[in-house]
């Protein structure tokens, strides 16, 4: 087994019609930067017959495994199916940061969160959501406050989330992190 900082790729590109091409290439560019990329769980053939839920159930704990199993996550945040991440991958970072593990965001799109969520300003300013009447956060991130706390959060792409993740690996595994 490598030596070599494990880095688990959360985000939503296990939904992509080229998922496996997509996710090999990501793990490629992993080991071009120093790190052991490790793909999100691909069940086993023998998963395959189980019930959805069942299924379901293996899937998410062979991620939580490999999660644990990792010194870093490397998450894509960018909006998937609306205006914010994948809750799947939110809910990973989530989980490795309840860990202690580094978690690095990136996104395809840079926009403030604000700016992607069709909305209508009310005479105080507050900006609310079309659809459903909600206020929309605007603190001028790139995503939610809780993963995203200041616009350096999130990497404009995946390369420089893959050194900012480097970094804090090794740091990390020397103690300083």
């Amino acid at each position: 087994m490598s030596d070599k900082p494990k880095a688990y790729l959360a985000g939503p590109a296990v939904f992509h019609p080229a998922a496996k091409a997509l996710l090999d290439y990501l793990v490629e560019m992993c080991g071009q930067h120093g790190l052991h990329g490790v793909a999100p769980f691909e069940p086993l053939a023998e998963h395959l017959d189980l019930p959805p839920a069942e299924l379901a159930a293996v899937i998410r704990r062979g991620n939580m495994e490999r999660i644990r199993d990792c010194d870093v996550v490397i998450a894509c945040v960018s909006p998937f199916r609306g205006p914010g991440a994948c809750p799947g991958t939110t809910w990973e970072m989530g989980y490795a940061e309840g860990l202690g593990k580094p978690v690095i965001a990136w996104s395809e799109d840079m926009r403030p969160y604000s700016e992607r969520v069709p909305h209508d300003r009310d005479e105080d300013g507050r900006l609310f959501c079309r659809q459903h009447g909600m206020v929309v956060e605007n603190f001028g991130l790139v995503e939610n406050l809780m993963y995203a706390a200041a616009p350096s959060d999130v990497q404009p792409d995946f390369e420089a989330a893959l050194k900012e993740a480097c970094r804090l690996a090794e740091a990390c595994r020397r103690g300083a992190g």
